[in-house]
């Protein structure tokens, strides 16, 4: 019975080294989509049922096979045999075991795997999307839990990590937290297009029999099906790397998150601490405490973004229609779902127990002249000159300033009246008041006015409406959850119901 699938055109069996080329990694990525492919199976039988092409007596007998497989599976007693291919014909020939090919021989009617590959990815994705999504709406409840309460908490922001500008600790995590929710959007863009139904493309031109594309889309839950046949079959391709391409991006962020930590954490720096359950220890040196975890995820990102590559180098050079190729991209897609998962919740916990020193990251917001750019926006303002002018007083007054080793604090009217002698020519008199405002950090954040600045006024209005966005983007997580398992309800009570009649 071994070799009868696909018995006819070949007058020998594959050689077991061939085999084991083309199979033996395959089909171990193929174990994490058995139950799609049942789930699928069912809904082909019935399909093919409603289009009056096997009895209502056979489809019967399928899904009693079908459900016979599952439980089996759930039980830990079906394995994929390599010699069967893949996972679509490890199934079929299951189900020709159990009922005969008179029967069984006819689930494969107007079917190809070239798109069973693609529905069991879509089955598979779909669900991983959602389970990311929410992984990412967690992250980001934590940093807003932070941000909260770290409203007046002041830090140096950088640029080509020279110290900058004041910012807050809270501008920061909410500067994330915007981050994370165009992942979700990207996300939620690419789940529209996975959430197509392809079958009834077959191997790519459609098929004779009158397969119902829009029953067995609605069947499992899809929004709708992806209409021309060829375009179904070779974009299988690019909607895993659109996937990827999300991923890569979200990894990204993570890792810049973790590269910022990591650099606060060294004794130089010193504005955070990671928690001793989130580091690890060197095996040498007894004083150290190591960010393992930042540096793993910054090497996971690495390889996110190589599958990405390794997905479009693969399509790339590929006409249109189905090719062997794309069987390379099955490790990326069951093993970048789970490395990214895990990655989020690692995430999770590092911020949530993250020791944050807000006398450190003061005491280096008021260091180095971080508020130079304000004392210049405040001589344009008072006095009227360019603000191209007063950039230069500034800078004079800076580079005086360090010469003669003294800080921001210890600057005031006769260092503005020196510097603007220097470059104008004329003395320029501000109030001391002023002058002192203007460089202290605390009341520099505060005097900023534009939408999305540290001002903690700002912030605060940042933090409502990403509340609310993401209060909507979990609402929509929650329909699309509910929806599928709406579907897989209705398929298993309409399945049950046939094999009662």
């Amino acid at each position: 019975m071994e070799d009868w699938l696909l018995k006819g055109r070949m007058e020998k069996k594959l050689v077991k080294e061939a085999e084991e080329f083309l199979v033996l990694e395959d089909i171990k990525w193929d174990n994490q989509i058995v139950l799609e492919e049942i789930l699928g199976s069912k809904a082909y039988a019935i399909t093919l049922w409603k289009s009056k092409i096997i009895s209502k007596d056979e489809l019967k007998k399928i899904l009693e096979a079908l459900k016979e497989a599952e439980n089996l599976w759930l039980e830990g007693k079906f394995k994929l045999k390599p010699e069967f291919e893949d996972v679509h014909l490890n199934i079929e020939n299951f189900v020709v075991e159990k009922t005969g090919i008179e029967v069984g021989g006819k689930l494969h009617t107007g079917r190809s795997r070239n798109e069973q590959i693609i529905l069991d990815l879509r089955l598979y994705l779909r669900k991983e999307i959602n389970e990311i999504v929410k992984l990412t709406l967690n992250l980001t409840e934590t940093f807003l839990s932070l941000a909260k309460k770290h409203l007046e908490t002041v830090m140096p922001g950088y640029t080509h990590l020279q110290h900058a500008q004041p910012i807050t600790f809270a501008h920061w995590l909410t500067a994330y937290i915007q981050m994370f929710l165009r992942d979700i959007e990207r996300l939620e863009k690419t789940y529209q297009f996975i959430n197509l139904c392809p079958i009834g493309a077959s191997a790519l031109a459609g098929t004779s029999w009158p397969i119902k594309r829009k029953e067995i889309a609605k069947l499992l839950g899809f929004d709708g099906f992806q209409e021309n046949s060829l375009d179904v079959v070779t974009s299988r391709g690019e909607d895993l790397a659109e996937f990827f391409a999300n991923l890569s991006i979200l990894m990204v962020h993570l890792s810049r998150l973790m590269g910022d930590l990591m650099i606060w954490s060294t004794y130089e720096f010193r504005m955070v601490e990671f928690d001793d359950s989130y580091a690890m220890a060197s095996s040498i040196m007894p004083q150290k405490k190591n960010p393992d975890i930042a540096e793993l995820i910054r090497g996971k990102t690495s390889f996110t973004i190589s599958q990405l590559q390794h997905t479009l180098y693969l399509m790339k050079g590929l006409p249109s229609g189905y090719f062997k190729d794309l069987q390379e991209t099955k490790l990326a897609v069951f093993k970048l779902t789970e490395m990214v998962k895990h990655s989020l919740k690692i995430v999770k916990g590092v911020i949530s127990t993250l020791k944050i020193d807000k006398q450190r990251m003061f005491e280096l917001a008021a260091s180095n002249f971080s508020t130079a750019t304000d004392l210049a926006d405040l001589i344009t303002r008072k006095i009227g000159i360019p603000f191209r002018l007063s950039y230069q007083i500034v800078g004079t007054l800076v580079k005086n300033a360090i010469k003669n080793g003294k800080k921001a604090t210890e600057v005031g009217v006769e260092e503005l009246k020196k510097a603007s002698i220097e470059v104008t020519g004329k003395e320029i008199v501000l109030p001391e008041k002023e002058i002192k405002q203007a460089l202290n950090p605390t009341t520099s954040i505060r005097l900023k006015k534009t939408e999305g600045s540290p001002n903690p006024e700002m912030v605060k209005k940042m933090i409502k409406k990403l509340e609310e966005k993401i209060g909507e983007k979990k609402k929509q997580l929650n329909l699309r959850i509910r929806k599928i398992k709406l579907s897989e309800e209705k398929l298993k009570f309409l399945v049950d119901s046939i094999l009662k009649t």
